[in-house]
């Protein structure tokens, strides 16, 4: 029993090790990002776009989400749909592949009914355009053809690279897909002009991202699309729009500010000034609070004429410090974007890009002490180098140091000496007879 015992504990210690070591815990973060004048609104936005991507993509950090935040946790009704339409996916999915057509239409039916309903939300689209390749399927299937090319030419509008899996599905299915892409391939096109307020909005076009408002997109096959628009500090909106062949169809949205949109927008006011501080400002304080942030990623951006010059600050909250920030360059107009700005913001996350003047905070764990020099000591002044002599405690000193100074060249002889001369000048001056004569007794005269 005891040999067993021992067997299963030198199995399970590895095991153990194993996932202690694997399993990271990754660091609450919240970026934010400011511009200094109303010419750094579009780079600011952009490098902003450019962090969050680095960060949702990141082991060492969670990436936390600012509508959510700054709503107080609420989950908006257009979000609510789409969270509900991936279920309805989900459940078709697993229908349809239990050969259940008419529950998995019904499920996908739903699905699309809500994602419709929140474009805002729809993220990269790939529920979405798996939902109707598979309704579309479903309704060939059913021998309901003409519904189901039409569910084709949306996911193929929507995504023209799109495939269909041809394992799980029959041939004929299959033909009709690809007869459709063919068809989009050579569809006509039109642009969308979109625009918003507040400008520097992010904007998607079929969940794919299109550019900071105001955008025009070009080349834009005809048919219906998805608009998703994110600001931090308001809530996301969407819409689908109708783009018409040759022609420019034009978008407007005005965005809701969140619940906490005068905190937030309070601190970014005070950001610019809050950054220079050590241990850490009010408003990184604020923001911490607000998010339950565990780390802030802080960003500065500004045009100097042919640039844009980024101020990063990684601020930790538990240790109330700012552990390190740089200053970065790119030239505008940015040509691309995700070349330059995402090696710097990954560099800078780990802690290399931090500019060689400037030292990491973490890495200051106590204050520089004063060198302290110590004094040989001696027996006698042939111990002591040139210069020097041995003095009664046994240490070399400088030679006019320990040598006596005459006695006109103390402190004392001087003071001496001084004091003299004022005891006798002011004698002199009580004691010289006055000039004047005056018949009042008992009255001296002084004159000076």
């Amino acid at each position: 029993m005891n040999r067993i015992f021992v067997v299963f504990l030198l199995l399970a210690i590895p095991a153990v090790s194993f996932s202690q070591g694997s399993g990271q815990i990754s660091k609450r973060i919240f970026v934010i990002t400011t511009f200094t004048d109303n010419f750094s609104v579009k780079p600011a936005s952009i490098y902003h776009y450019h962090s969050k991507r680095v960060l949702q993509s990141s082991k060492e950090y969670q990436l936390i989400e600012a509508e959510l935040v700054l709503e107080n946790g609420n989950i908006t009704p257009n979000k609510k749909l789409c969270a509900e339409a991936n279920t309805y996916y989900t459940t078709g999915k697993k229908q349809f592949e239990n050969m259940d057509l008419e529950a998995a239409q019904n499920s996908m039916s739903k699905a699309l009914s809500n994602f419709w309903k929140c474009p805002a939300y729809i993220g990269n689209g790939a529920e979405y355009l798996e939902t109707v390749k598979m309704l579309g399927a479903i309704y060939m299937l059913n021998g309901e053809e003409k519904m189901g090319k039409e569910m084709f030419r949306k996911a193929l509008i929507f995504n023209p690279e799109t495939t269909i899996n041809k394992d799980l599905f029959p041939p004929n299915v299959v033909t009709a897909f690809e007869k459709i892409k063919s068809e989009i391939s050579t569809v006509k096109k039109g642009s969308l002009n979109i625009s918003t307020i507040p400008q520097g909005a992010e904007v998607y076009i079929d969940g794919v991202f299109a550019g900071i408002s105001p955008v025009i997109k070009k080349d834009i096959p005809a048919g219906n699309h998805f608009i998703s628009i994110e600001k931090d500090g308001y809530i996301n909106e969407g819409g689908r729009v109708d783009v018409k062949a040759n022609d420019e169809e034009l978008y407007q949205a005005q965005l809701i500010p969140a619940k906490r949109y005068a905190d937030y927008s309070q601190i970014l006011a005070t950001l610019m000034t809050d950054v220079g501080l050590d241990p850490i400002g009010d408003s990184i304080k604020s923001l911490a609070a607000i998010t339950g942030a565990e780390i802030i990623f802080a960003n500065i951006v500004r045009r100097d004429g042919t640039e844009i010059v980024v101020d990063a600050y990684l601020f930790d909250i538990a240790s109330k410090s700012r552990l390190y920030n740089t200053t970065k360059q790119f030239q505008y107009p940015i040509k691309d974007a995700e070349s330059e700005l995402t090696p710097f913001i990954l560099e800078f996350l780990s802690g290399r890009a931090v500019s060689k003047d400037l030292t990491p905070v973490s890495a200051v764990q106590k204050p520089i002490k004063p060198v302290e020099v110590e004094i040989p000591e001696c027996k006698t002044s042939a111990d002591c180098r040139s210069g020097f002599t041995c003095n009664k405690k046994g240490k070399c000193v400088q030679e006019e140091t320990a040598r006596s100074k005459e006695f006109y060249k103390q402190w004392w002889f001087y003071s001496a000496v001084g004091g003299a001369v004022l005891l006798l000048t002011g004698g002199t001056i009580l004691l010289w007879p006055s000039d004047d004569t005056s018949s009042s007794e008992g009255i001296v005269n002084f004159k000076f």
